[in-house]
C-alpha cells in the first residue's frame, strides 16, 4: 500500500472533504484486501510498502492511502512546484500527454512549460509555468516503480489548473 501526503493552495474545505472520504475507502479496502491474503509468512523481500510524500508550494499536506497499482490524484496551480518523495528508492516516470519525458526535459504542453527532475533516489520535483491562463485543465502523471518490487507501482495523476 501506498502513503501520500497531498496539498494544494486555495482547495476548497469541500475537496478536502472528499479527498479525506477517498482516502479512507482506500484505506478500508487495502486492509480488506491484505486481510484476505492469507499466508503471512516472511518472503525475505521488503514489505512492499512505498510511503509518497507530496509537497506542493513547499507546504504538505493530508495523508492519503493507495493499494499497489492505484493511483491518487492533485490539482496544483501553474506556477507551483510539486515534490514527490518516497520512503525506499524509486523510479520516477513523467507521462506528458501521453509520452514519456526524460527526466530533466522541460518540455511545453496544453500552454505549459512542464519540467521533472530527479532530485535523488527516492525524489522527484515537477515544476510548472504557464505564461498565460490555460484554456483548460492540462492532466500529466507521475508514475513511481519501486527499485526493489517492480509489481509496486504508485501513479500520481496531477491536474495543472489556472
Amino acid at each position: 500500500m501506498f502513503s501520500i501526503i497531498q496539498g494544494t493552495q486555495g482547495q476548497s474545505a469541500k475537496r478536502r472533504g472528499l479527498a479525506r472520504h477517498s482516502a479512507a475507502i482506500a484505506l478500508i479496502a487495502a486492509s480488506l484486501l491484505l486481510g484476505a491474503c492469507g499466508g503471512g509468512g516472511n518472503d525475505g523481500g521488503s514489505s512492499g510498502n512505498i510511503n509518497i510524500g507530496v509537497t506542493v508550494g513547499g507546504r504538505p499536506g493530508d495523508d492519503f492511502i493507495v493499494a499497489p497499482g492505484s493511483s491518487v490524484g492533485l490539482a496544483v496551480r501553474a506556477g507551483e512546484s510539486v515534490i514527490l518523495e518516497a520512503g525506499e528508492p524509486v523510479f520516477w516516470t513523467l507521462l506528458v500527454g501521453g509520452a514519456a519525458v526524460s527526466p530533466g526535459v522541460e518540455v511545453f504542453y496544453a500552454g505549459v512549460n512542464i519540467r521533472a527532475t530527479t532530485l535523488d533516489s527516492f525524489a522527484v520535483a515537477l515544476d510548472t509555468f504557464a505564461r498565460f491562463p490555460l484554456a483548460s485543465p492540462v492532466p500529466v502523471t507521475l508514475v513511481g516503480t519501486s527499485t526493489f518490487d517492480s509489481a509496486q507501482v504508485a501513479t500520481v495523476n496531477i491536474l495543472i489548473t489556472n
